[in-house]
């Protein structure tokens, strides 16, 4: 096998110039986060009018497969989850006279026969036109566990608006020492005026149905307060599991450097949610996706989620060519910080010097960010650097840390498929073509004898041929037995330096029949 797509394990040097993008005050008081575990929080004396915002985000099981045809709901809207597990809300109001609204997102699908259900909580400011976003953890629901508690000071009262985050894992990369969590996406809630909160829907299966080994993280997290972090927690189907935290005010606001970050870059076709076999084709794509993110070690690093995430763009007219998807994944290892409330997601479409804030991710266990800003062109170099943010003197100082060494990207153009012609009879050995993609080194074929999505939503399928080259064609040189194949072409661009991320282009998937 090529090192194409094996793990990248870059070793980054430091800033030798400080890049910080200051972030607006005004908008850190707002994240600071008060009270409430209902649909809103407590009245704020001012006179801020009502104000609606969008929610978007994935649904996934707990290994990260999306949930394609799952319901989401948000106070009282629905909607049915398509793009990749994906799905988008919009109009979710903050009342007149409050700074937020905290709100619970559900979703639920039948699966096999049986019930799955996920839901987390996510907030809304008012006055934000940015789009919060929101993911969530699918499991069977008769086998989900809860965790409930409290968050106080060292003085026993309760902290109003503490965020509690759970996930699974960490776990330890055996090739460069890192360490992440295994599903897409952590759990999350916020503390009540008495300082209770509850995380239900933990999952204690494996998305194949079996018990899972892996341990829980849970770190709590109060602007000016000390994270207290509990490992190696564990489950079982039915429980209601007590944890409760005492969080210490002040400490150091010293955060250390950010290790092993990473950045790849995808083009994917894009698939009108309307069309026939649109499921089938959304889930393909994703786990030809992850076919890619698993051969570089990296499919396990989760996305962030809930309210974690505050987006700093709103949503543009998509510039990329019509019918693609570019998306720019950042990755980087986990640390037990005390003082970390989250990171600063930089990214410059120009160099490497000016930045701007695209996005504040208030988890201490965030490991993962996904830019999929319609923005994003092939073509394009762009910029990205993560500072950690330091929850000492957030929000008053807005103070960050060291931001990482730059890396560059640039999103490779769409690829297609030339022949044969889907569904044409072909020989055994049939030759395949497709199109050149400029900057791309090689290409990955892989050949499938049968659909290459999620089968049930979970487990994915895989190639019975895969063939790198640096050719537009190739020719299949065991005889194929008869029946119907699928294949697809993954164009590679391959970083010269550690400062470089990978870009991939996925094409359309094609068929042929073998008689």
């Amino acid at each position: 096998m090529s090192d194409w797509l094996l793990l990248c394990a870059k070793s980054r040097k430091r800033f030798a110039e400080l890049i910080l993008c200051v972030v607006s005050i005004g908008l850190m008081a707002l994240l600071s986060g008060c009270g409430g575990s209902g649909s809103s929080l407590p009245s704020n004396p001012g006179p801020n009018p009502q104000s609606s915002g969008l929610v978007s985000g994935t649904v996934t099981d707990i290994n990260g497969a999306p949930i394609v045809g799952a319901t989401v709901t948000i106070a009282g809207q629905s909607t049915t989850t398509t793009q990749e597990g994906d799905y988008q809300i919009s109009n979710i109001t903050v009342p007149a006279g409050q700074n937020s609204a905290i709100y619970v997102v559900r979703a639920s699908k039948v699966i096999n026969g049986q019930q799955w259900s996920g839901q987390n909580t996510i907030e809304i400011l008012n006055g934000d036109s940015f789009t919060s976003n929101a993911n969530v953890v699918m499991s069977p629901t008769s086998t989900q566990a809860t965790l409930s508690g409290t968050v106080r000071d060292t003085n026993g009262n309760p902290l109003i608006g503490a965020r509690v985050f759970v996930a699974p894992g960490p776990v330890t990369d055996q090739q460069t020492g890192g360490q992440y969590f295994t599903s897409l996406s952590s759990f999350t809630a916020y503390t009540d005026t008495n300082g209770n909160y509850t995380i239900p829907a933990l999952p204690t299966l494996t998305a194949n149905g079996t018990p899972t080994t892996a341990t829980y993280t849970a770190t709590a997290s109060f602007a000016g307060y000390i994270n207290q972090t509990f490992t190696n927690l564990t489950f079982t189907a039915g429980s209601n599991s007590q944890l409760n935290f005492t969080l210490s005010p002040g400490g150091s606001s010293t955060l250390p450097a950010i290790t092993g970050f990473d950045a790849d870059a995808f083009t994917v076709p894009q698939v009108a949610t309307r069309a026939a076999n649109a499921t089938r084709l959304q889930r393909a794509y994703q786990a030809i996706k992850n076919y890619i993110l698993k051969k570089q070690g990296l499919a396990d690093h989760r996305a962030p989620d809930p309210r974690k995430v505050v987006l700093r763009y709103a949503l543009h007219t998509r510039s990329a060519p019509a019918g693609s998807i570019v998306e720019c994944d950042l990755f980087w290892d986990y640390q037990q910080v005390p003082n970390l409330l989250g990171f600063d997601i930089l990214r410059s479409p120009n160099d490497n010097v000016h930045f701007s804030s695209i996005a504040l991710l208030r988890d201490p266990l965030g490991d993962r960010f996904a830019d999929q800003d319609p923005s994003l062109t092939p073509d394009t170099i762009y910029f990205y650097s993560v500072a950690p943010v330091d929850t000492i003197n957030f929000p008053q100082n807005g103070q960050e840390g060291q931001p990482t060494t730059p890396i560059q990207v640039s999103p490779l153009d769409p690829i297609n498929v030339l022949s044969p012609v889907s569904g044409q009879t072909v020989s055994a050995t049939p030759t395949l073509t497709w199109t050149s993609v400029s900057a791309a080194g090689q290409y990955t074929v892989l050949v499938y004898n049968q659909f290459p999505d999620y089968q049930s939503d979970t487990n994915g399928v895989n190639p019975i041929l895969q063939q790198i080259t640096s050719s537009t064609s190739y020719t299949i040189t065991s005889p194929l037995p008869p029946g119907t194949y699928y294949w697809t072409v993954i164009a590679q661009y391959t970083p010269p330096s550690s400062n470089v991320g990978y870009a991939f282009s996925v094409s359309p998937i094609g068929s042929f029949v073998v008689p």
